[in-house]
């Protein structure tokens, strides 16, 4: 049965941040883990951001990572079908059990254009096996939202990365150029402390959360 997992962030960091634990995790378990990044990034570093990307992964022991190099925070001038079509594209090609994406309600609109061609290119259809659809937090995006309830990141699924947290974080230094200084979420301790938080909800030390969007009982 293939196990492959598909997770679909819109910029280089993005899939470190909101999963790079379960990540680790997923691999450690033997599913095969294939990282897609829509965006370049930052236009400061979007001339040498895919190095980092690729040793960010590889850190995780990701032997696949797609760079789709789309233009930064531009993904909502693209007719939706077309970015519908990259996604269909790369579910034909890996055929995954499982997809991860940024939420919905995020305050980036490249994540909500993002969530919106997921969730139209894994729509289930006659003949192919369902996809299981799992929203991730990205610090920095979903807190900073609006708090009403059709935007708030409701997290129902946890994973224990107990022992993966320092993997998560090392790999996140190959992205220091994208990390800032405490208080701010997106630096090495707000990251560490929220996983401590989401732990904290199920019991254990460490934890990343999802909202679930479709699971399916096989």
């Amino acid at each position: 049965m293939n196990q492959t997992v598909l997770v679909v962030a819109a910029h280089p960091d993005d899939e470190i941040l909101g999963i790079g634990g379960t990540i680790k995790k997923l691999i450690n378990h033997d599913y095969k883990v294939v990282t897609v990044v829509a965006a370049k990034g930052r236009k400061e570093e979007e001339n040498h951001i895919k190095p980092f990307m690729q040793q960010a992964n590889e850190q995780l022991g990701v032997e696949e990572s797609v760079f789709l190099e789309m233009p930064n925070l531009l993904l909502e001038m693209m007719p939706l079908h077309e970015l519908n079509k990259e996604v269909e594209k790369l579910i034909a090609q890996y055929d995954p059990c499982m997809i991860f994406t940024h939420h919905y309600g995020d305050l980036n609109r490249d994540h909500q254009v993002l969530f919106q061609a997921v969730l139209t290119a894994a729509r289930p259809l006659p003949g192919r096996r369902p996809i299981e659809i799992l929203c991730f937090e990205t610090v920095s995006s979903s807190e900073w939202s609006q708090h009403t309830n059709d935007k708030e990141f409701k997290p129902n699924y946890f994973v224990d990365i107990s022992d993966t947290i320092d993997d998560k974080i090392s790999a996140l230094k190959h992205y220091d150029v994208e990390m800032r200084p405490y208080p701010h979420p997106r630096s090495y301790e707000g990251v560490t402390y929220l996983a401590r938080i989401r732990g904290m909800t199920v019991g254990v030390e460490y934890a990343e959360a999802f909202e679930i969007i479709r699971r399916v009982w096989k």
